[in-house]
């Protein structure tokens, strides 16, 4: 399919042919002029140039990943994870939330090739533990800026002027104890800090490694 591009409401889509008029504003025809000022007619709707094809290209890969990413954090709820494994798995996915599949399914492969840890033995765990570091830094970090540039402190309020995905909107979901939730307490940097990183990579839970073998699964089909 070709990319076409509406002069009237800017619209970039794929179709087969041509089409009389814009799918979205209905625009079958624009005002234009020439260097004498001269006003006539022209079809709204033209062959994209190969810079708009591109940029549209671009919106819709990140607009599928963006999908996929928040379809994961959703998921999280069907499997049996610890808390740790539960905020290791968002910082993870938040991590890769922008990152190409054949990148992603590098690292999935490497932390599913150590394979599960026996009930006497623990698994290595460095490539693990080195990947659940970066992500909790990374995660850290972002809510760090987005708290900054929203001048406010507070997760909650911070996540209601973020999109839905961000850093602070993936922190108020962290779970807490049953005394914290009745003060009324917001998840915070102390929280991120406070994920047992090592013990998650050391010695993951069934479900937990059933999620990561779900999400590498996913990229390769």
């Amino acid at each position: 399919m070709k990319h076409f591009t509406c002069d009237a409401c800017h619209y970039i889509f794929q179709s087969d042919d041509i089409p009389s008029s814009c799918p979205a504003c209905n625009a079958a025809s624009v005002i234009a002029y020439n260097s004498t000022n001269r006003k006539f007619k022209i079809s709204a709707v033209r062959i994209s140039t190969e810079a708009e094809a591109k940029k549209n290209q671009q919106a819709n890969r990140e607009e599928s990943a963006q999908k996929s990413f928040l379809e994961r954090v959703d998921s999280l709820t069907g499997y049996t994870l610890t808390d740790d494994e539960y905020h290791t798995a968002l910082m993870l996915l938040f991590y890769f939330k922008s990152t190409p599949d054949n990148f992603i399914s590098v690292h999935l492969g490497c932390i599913l090739s150590q394979g599960n840890p026996s009930t006497e033995n623990e698994m290595d765990g460095e490539s693990a533990r080195d990947l659940y570091t970066c992500a909790q830094k990374h995660f850290a970090s972002q809510l760090g800026r987005e708290r900054h540039e929203t001048g406010c402190n507070d997760a909650t309020e911070v996540a209601t002027y973020t999109e839905k995905g961000s850093a602070s909107s993936l922190l108020i979901q962290f779970r807490q104890t049953e005394w914290d939730q009745i003060l009324g307490k917001v998840p915070n940097l102390a929280n991120i800090r406070n994920v047992k990183i090592e013990q998650v990579a050391k010695r993951p839970g069934e479900d937990y490694l059933r999620f990561l073998m779900d999400w590498y699964n996913s990229i390769l089909d």
